[in-house]
């Protein structure tokens, strides 16, 4: 090859950092004062690291024979203090590589380790490359030199860890100092590490402002990393040896676990793209080459040809078989935008074509094969925008590593089907996070997402506004301008953008349809509902998450929670401690018991795709979900949940809750609120001194009793129990405001009221996880349980937020009879709740519709749900949803031949597509427009539901009706992952039956229901 011609890799322009992308930057910068932050923020940090000289930098390049971990045991505490330290998070250990390089610093009593100068040892054992080899160490250099109280050997690290004489448990006793400094403190944290973070503050720097010292003196700190890169295999460090990564089992990964390997080349790669142009600088070389001088196995690099090689073959080129051979695999999209920026950034005319081909089309069908890009997009996103991880962070993870990927390929291929602005599927993800939002300012904490309680949206500005530059669509321009404070100026912060023009285009939506605002949701393919009520302050809202219960998820379906007064009352617990196989999340985070659900026969939920609703209504003044998972616990006749949220007026709403179980042996209903005192009423509580819930001989997260129950019941502490309950019960939560969300401490309470008889009903403490900064220390539990053989439970509840004043005086059973006969099952059940308004609310739910049902000899009823509402004798409010008679004292508010409308599907959008439509068969219908809002149930195999809201309807011919569906995809998967060709299958099937629920309202004329 002619060395003059430095053509390695013929390359004549960036491929990743284009030279519009430059100038846009720049343009932002000159214009915009946030643009001038962040590149005054990478310059600033640029400088500090430039300071410590690139001898240092290329010094803190350390070899794949030096093991990496985060794994240490802050579990088993601090050897000097004995606290553990958890509470100041994940990974609490302190380090500082610039000026106190191989120590880590207990955040609790400021002791350091490891006790020996392991820096001096270090470098003694450094070959010709200038690689760790641990056989040329000088031993002598394993001294105790920090605590002279203690042996020559106490705390002392060789890289592979202490262990502490004076713990015997295997699992506990290693201390890996070196290795997780090695992990945390060198390789992987973008602001504090002395590789990663000056790798990334020098790129940033010469891209905003072309200046040649940052390339210089990132070149020589990448070029190093070079060296080492091919040998990185951090396989060989061992999960069960105390060498912990972030590998999701696999074992697998180079310098980090495989997952977050991802991240870390993905910086390699940019910052290579970056510095191209900048790397003929004759001071780069004379620095390389004198490192030659210093390790003579180290070759030459005379010019600059040989340091693009080095750094295309020891990293670019390393990223296609640590992909398929799993030591680069994280979430979807993660491995992919390492693989296409590898090729883009590589521009080699053949190779990278391979690659990107790679990315998208099918590979073997295992949870690590990779690629299947194409193939993961229609099978695994839901037709809500919903990857399959259950946790809205971690399916966000997917759309922020799909867009880079898409990002990536923009310009450089031509091919518009790779083009993933353009997939229907991939649009609808920029959809999937927005429907959760709740008051404004919560994402609920459903699976491994965020803590308990905390607010904050999982909902990123910057990938939002993105969308909305490629794809246009109105409601993400609505949405950025939301987060963005419903203000313009900022709403685009792409750097990399032209983000006046983007700007300007947002003022014209929002100019247009107004600023962002939610209704109630359901979003049937992701399984998660949100009734919403109120405005500003009294916002409001019940959910209800139906959806997967495994990967990201927790074992929780048919979990629920209720916002309102600014805070999250029901708190779920959130992330783990830690996201792996450990029993803690596995038997408690993660478990059911854990959750405001029902645990059936001391088992955690099985795993299934998402649940059946059955009914929904978030357009009237009574709002309601109704949901059954039948996959849950196979073994059950039923296990369904209905949960109708009640206006009282414009600001308050409490809900009624009816949760019915058929089968097994033993349900336990676990409900709690948010932190704060807890008061009974109508119980006679008697505590339990010794033991958990799992019975007074059983300790806390009991290992022995974890091995042989599923349950979880250990986790549950400081139990009080009434083994003879005697009718109804109340129990009131004083929510404290953990995370300070109010500006001033306000009287806001949680109260349950359950009618239900049970055979016991305990109340016990349970710990959200303590490594998460800011959780609570504990939660307290209601657990109802109801015993027999066969058993049939219907667990009815009242909920009831209040702040300062309670909203309701009075709650009870009502009377139900069929004709004469009173009937007591699990079928069906009444409600009555006296408000402290004066009114009276009755709320009737059956499962039985074809049955006539008389309430307190008052009320006729026939249908699902039914609500009457009373001032005194005289009616005022009165609803029905797949009803067809409501009557007070003979005088019919509703009387309809049919509370649903039935039919069969005669076709339906058989295409990927933005615009979809069933249409089907059904009688006669004189007000089509009054479906629009309602929701089609479709009978299908119940792989997943088939429920789709109709957004309006069309008639065709008398009895055929077109229903839109909006961008609700049909298509369930690829009929043949490995060819496409072959079409898709549905979730429908023409000739199905179809039902649509109908609901009714009547409102007394002149009385306000509210």
């Amino acid at each position: 090859m002619n060395e003059k011609n430095e053509s390695f890799n013929i390359k004549t322009r960036r491929t990743f950092y284009t030279e519009e992308k430059i100038a846009a930057a720049r343009k932002n910068i000159e214009k915009y004062d946030w643009a001038k932050h962040i590149r005054n923020t990478a310059v600033e940090a640029a400088e500090r690291y430039l300071s410590y000289g690139n001898d240092f930098l290329w010094d803190s390049v350390t070899s794949q024979k030096l093991p990496r971990s985060l794994g240490v045991n802050q579990i088993k505490g601090c050897p000097v203090c004995g606290n553990r330290i958890e509470k100041y998070g994940n990974y609490p250990w302190l380090g500082d590589p610039f000026n106190n390089r191989w120590r880590l610093t207990c955040p609790s009593c400021a002791s350091m380790f490891p006790s020996n100068d392991f820096e001096a040892y270090y470098k003694s054992g450094l070959d010709e490359h200038g690689f760790f080899d641990p056989v040329r160490t000088d031993k002598s250099l394993l001294k105790n030199e920090l605590y002279p109280d203690r042996d020559a050997g106490w705390g002392v690290d060789d890289g592979y860890g202490w262990v502490d004489p004076g713990n015997k448990d295997p699992e506990t006793r290693r201390y890996t100092f070196v290795a997780y400094y090695n992990h945390l403190y060198l390789w992987y944290d973008g602001v504090n590490s002395s590789i990663r973070a000056p790798l990334k503050a020098f790129r940033d720097a010469y891209i905003y402002t072309g200046n040649p010292r940052y390339a210089q003196a990132g070149i020589i700190l990448l070029d190093r990393i070079a060296d080492v890169y091919p040998e990185m295999d951090s396989s060989i460090f061992k999960w069960e040896d105390g060498f912990r990564n972030s590998h999701g089992s696999s074992g697998q990964g180079k310098i980090l676990g495989c997952i977050w390997e991802t991240g870390l080349v993905n910086d390699f790669i940019t910052a290579y793209d970056a510095f191209f142009p900048g790397m003929d600088q004759p001071e780069i070389i004379g620095f390389l080459n004198k490192k030659t001088d210093q390790f003579c196995g180290l070759d030459r690099k005379e010019s600059i040809y040989y340091i693009r090689r080095n750094i295309e073959e020891g990293i670019l080129r390393e990223v296609y078989p640590a992909v398929r051979t799993f030591q680069i695999r994280g979430n979807v999209g993660m491995h992919q935008s390492s693989l296409a920026l590898a090729a883009v950034v590589l521009d080699d005319p053949v190779v990278s074509r391979q690659w990107i081909e790679y990315i998208f089309k099918t590979q073997e069908i295992n949870p690590w094969s990779a690629g299947n890009l194409l193939t993961t997009l229609v099978n695994n996103v839901d037709r809500d925008g919903q990857g399959d991880e259950a946790s809205p962070s971690y399916n966000s993870l997917w759309l922020d590593s799909l867009r880079l990927v898409t990002d990536a390929l923009n310009g450089y291929i031509s091919d518009s089907t790779l083009d993933l602005y353009k997939h229907t599927k991939f649009k609808k993800m920029f959809h999937m996070q927005y429907p959760l939002i709740l008051l404004d300012r919560y994402t609920p904490s459903i699976g491994d997402t965020k803590k308990a309680g905390d607010p904050g949206i999982v909902c990123d500005l910057d990938t939002h506004a993105a969308g909305f530059v490629n794809t246009g669509d109105p409601v993400l321009a609505q949405l950025v301008y939301f987060l963005n404070g419903n203000r313009l100026e900022g709403a685009c912060r792409n750097i990399f953008s032209d983000c006046e023009k983007a700007e300007a285009e947002i003022g014209k939506v929002i100019d247009k349809n107004g600023p962002f605002k939610l209704g109630s949701t359901n979003m049937t393919g992701y399984g998660y509902t949100a009734l919403r009520s109120g405005e500003k302050d009294t916002k409001m809202a019940l959910w209800m998450y139906y959806g997967r219960n495994n990967r990201h998820g927790h074992k929780d379906t048919l979990n629920i929670g209720i916002h309102a007064f600014g805070l999250d009352l029901m708190p779920d617990h959130g992330y783990p401690c830690f996201a792996d196989n450990n029993m803690e999340k596995h038997r408690w985070t993660a478990n059911t018991i854990s959750h405001n659900t029902v645990t059936v026969d001391q088992m955690p939920q099985s795993t299934h795709i998402v649940g059946i609703p059955h009914h929904y209504d978030g357009t009237s003044d009574v709002k309601l979900i109704d949901v059954e998972a039948p996959e849950v616990y196979p073994h059950l006749n039923l296990y369904r949940r209905t949960a109708v949220l009640v206006q009282v007026d414009g600001e308050r709403s409490y809900t009624a809750d009816f949760f019915r179980i058929a089968g097994g042996k033993e349900h336990v209903f676990s409900f709690h609120g948010a932190e704060g005192e807890v008061t009974a009423d109508g119980l006679n509580l008697t505590d339990q001194v010794e033991g958990t819930y799992a019975g007074k001989d059983i300790a806390f997260a009991s290992p022995s009793y974890d091995e042989s129950s599923g349950s979880g019941f250990d986790y549950l502490y400081n139990v009080a129990r009434d083994s003879h309950p005697e009718g109804a019960f109340s129990m009131d939560w004083a929510i404290r405001d953990t995370w300070h969300v109010l500006p001033e401490p306000q009287n806001i309470h949680l109260r349950l009221t359950m009618l239900t008889p049970a055979d016991e009903i305990a109340v016990a403490d349970g710990n959200p996880p303590q490594n998460k900064p800011g959780n609570p220390e504990k939660f307290k539990y209601m657990l109802a349980k109801r015993k027999g053989n066969s058993l049939e439970s219907q667990f009815a509840s009242i909920l009831e937020p209040y702040k300062e004043n309670r909203i309701i005086q009075s709650v009870s059973r009502a009377e139900v009879k069929v004709g004469y006969e009173i009937i007591d099952n699990y079928s069906t059940y009444a409600v009555k709740i006296v408000l402290e308004n004066g009114r009276t609310d009755y709320i009737i739910n059956s499962l039985n519709s074809n049955s006539e049902y008389t309430v307190d000899n008052l009320i006729r009823f026939k249908g699902f749900i039914g609500v009457c509402s009373l001032i005194g004798d005289k009616p005022v409010y009165a609803y029905t949803c797949d009803g067809t008679l409501l009557a007070l004292n003979g005088c019919p508010f509703v009387c309809s031949d049919a509370g649903c409308i039935t039919g069969t599907v005669v076709s339906f959008t058989r295409e990927l597509s933005i615009v979809n439509e069933i249409t089907v068969c059904i009688e006669p219908v004189y007000e089509i427009h009054s479906l629009k809002g309602k929701y089609i149930y479709i009978k299908n195999d119940g792989v997943r539901n088939a429920v789709y809201e109709i957004k309006s309807i069309k008639r065709q011919a008398e009895n055929l009706f077109t229903l839109d569906i909006g961008d609700i995809t049909l298509v369930r998967s690829w009929a043949d992952d490995f060819d496409y060709s072959k079409g898709y299958i549905y979730d429908i099937e023409e000739g199905s039956d179809i039902q649509i629920p109908l609901s009714f309202e009547w409102r007394c004329e002149d009385r306000d229901f509210k």
